[in-house]
């Protein structure tokens, strides 16, 4: 298997871990504000595909993230940072299909690189200089961490948020 095969199995398997983590509420229960100091779903799910958006479609592709327009359909803030102090709720179907969109614009940017591709260096806003490859790696780990998240405040609210 190629390295850039293997990064593209592991972004899929991570989306997918996601998408079932992130399924399976209506508005109230995405929005929900748990105790203490945990994020709602909706503020993890939001901030977990729109940082692939802005790294993977804006900065890795040099395109445009899809966030503004969908922000701007539903009153959401233009900078998708400032999810973490937004009061308002977040629509639950409308951000499920930006969040579709956004993983297979990153599956169709991955499988059409070449393994030498993955050594490319991208100068970050956030993390200095790295390669292709290690902001894939951050991306699948992103992923990962904020579907926990999710399941975790889900299970507070008596809902399944793992599949297993």
């Amino acid at each position: 298997m190629n390295a850039v095969r293997y990064a593209k199995e592991q972004l899929s398997e991570a989306f997918n871990l996601f998408n079932v983590c992130a399924d399976g509420m209506d508005d109230g229960q995405y929005n929900f504000q748990p105790p203490g100091t945990c994020n709602t779903p909706a503020q993890s799910h939001v901030h977990a595909m729109s940082s692939m958006d802005f790294f993977l479609n804006a900065m890795l592709r040099s395109g445009q993230m899809r966030w503004p327009q969908l922000a701007g359909q539903h009153g959401l803030p233009a900078n998708p940072m400032e999810i973490w102090r937004y009061q308002g709720n977040v629509p639950y179907e409308p951000m499920k299909e930006y969040a579709r969109a956004v993983q297979q614009d990153v599956l169709d940017y991955v499988g059409a690189l070449k393994d030498d591709d993955l050594e490319r260096i991208v100068k970050t806003q956030f993390f200095g200089e790295k390669s292709v490859a290690w902001i894939l790696m951050l991306a699948v780990d992103h992923t990962m961490g904020h579907g926990g998240d999710i399941a975790a405040v889900k299970g507070m609210q008596g809902l399944k948020g793992l599949p297993f």
